[in-house]
């Protein structure tokens, strides 16, 4: 396929996922408070796993993961699906959706910072720029009074920052994997890890077996899509977008998260839509765009890359 066509594709799968990533944004802060945020990211993504080891299974046979890559692909799924899903579920007990949207968005700008730090993206003063701007906007948005909606607000907002570093991590240095395993092979061996994490974890911590997922027609409505569309697909989307495309360039389509998010919120949760948000939310998307200038061109071994 030419280079430009995957390109695009690639940027089509990252906003698909990303506008999926908003709706969950939401439903997870409609359901929280009927359970806990271990017991719910457990079996959010252990029906997403589910699907996804069904969907491998289906289409082509498991590639046998070598010995040298055992340890990396354990840690990626700790930190994509045990941190991540547990950080955003509690986060999303305090702080609105509309918040946790936005700062979902900085997760490209996070993705930079990690990246250079371990120099697989370089850090130079577009990016730098692009990072400050995100940090005037996040600022901007989060230094909003909301009392009267999310009390504790500003608690909510540094769980879903400290999500964004997981799935920041996972952008870095799943790249790799993506490449020598497919889309679909990591996401099963890195979800079957995470989901064992957060099992042991929501057992200890949490209340799966007393109370926690005792949920209506209403609330396993809600989990359902949780983990099928808004787990299995979206994952799936982005691992694909991250076989197409750079961490940075995928990222770019986050902007769509934040939006789908505030008025998704605004409609089904009456949450607050005020200029200090709208003003912050442009300031990150302005970042993003800086930070990506010099990013679109697509990259030769990625294009040869194969499921």
């Amino acid at each position: 396929m030419h280079p430009t066509k995957v390109m695009i594709l690639g940027f089509i799968y990252a906003s698909l996922s990303t506008i999926i990533g908003g709706v969950t944004v939401v439903l997870t802060r409609l359901i929280i408070t009927e359970t806990d945020p271990l017991s719910l990211a457990f079996i959010r993504y252990g029906i997403g796993g589910i699907a996804v080891a069904i969907i491998l299974y289906i289409v082509s046979s498991p590639p046998r993961i070598q010995s040298g890559d055992r340890i990396a692909i354990i840690l990626l799924g700790m930190v994509m699906f045990a941190a991540f899903p547990y950080l955003m579920a509690k986060s999303l007990e305090d702080t609105t959706a509309a918040r946790g949207g936005l700062l979902f968005a900085t997760m490209p700008l996070v993705t930079i910072v990690i990246g250079a730090m371990f120099k697989v993206e370089k850090l130079n003063l577009t990016k730098i720029l692009a990072v400050l701007c995100a940090m005037i906007g996040t600022s901007i948005a989060i230094s909003e009074n909301i009392d009267s909606t999310a009390p504790k607000a500003l608690v909510g907002d540094f769980f879903m920052f400290l999500g964004m570093i997981a799935v920041s991590i996972f952008n870095v240095f799943s790249r790799p994997y993506l490449l020598k395993y497919g889309n679909l092979a990591l996401m099963t061996y890195t979800l079957f890890f995470g989901v064992m994490t957060l099992f042991l974890l929501a057992v200890i911590f949490g209340a799966p077996f007393n109370g926690s997922l005792s949920f209506d027609i209403r609330g396993w409505s809600i989990v359902l899509v949780l983990a099928i569309p808004g787990g299995t697909l979206m994952f799936l989307l982005w691992g694909r977008a991250l076989r197409s495309i750079s961490p940075t360039q995928a990222a770019i389509a986050t902007g769509l998260n934040p939006v789908t998010a505030i008025l998704l919120g605004a409609w089904i949760l009456y949450e607050p839509v005020t200029f200090r948000l709208i003003g912050g939310f442009l300031l990150i998307l302005l970042g993003i765009l800086i930070s990506s200038r010099s990013k679109i061109t697509p990259e030769p071994h990625v294009i040869l890359a194969k499921d």
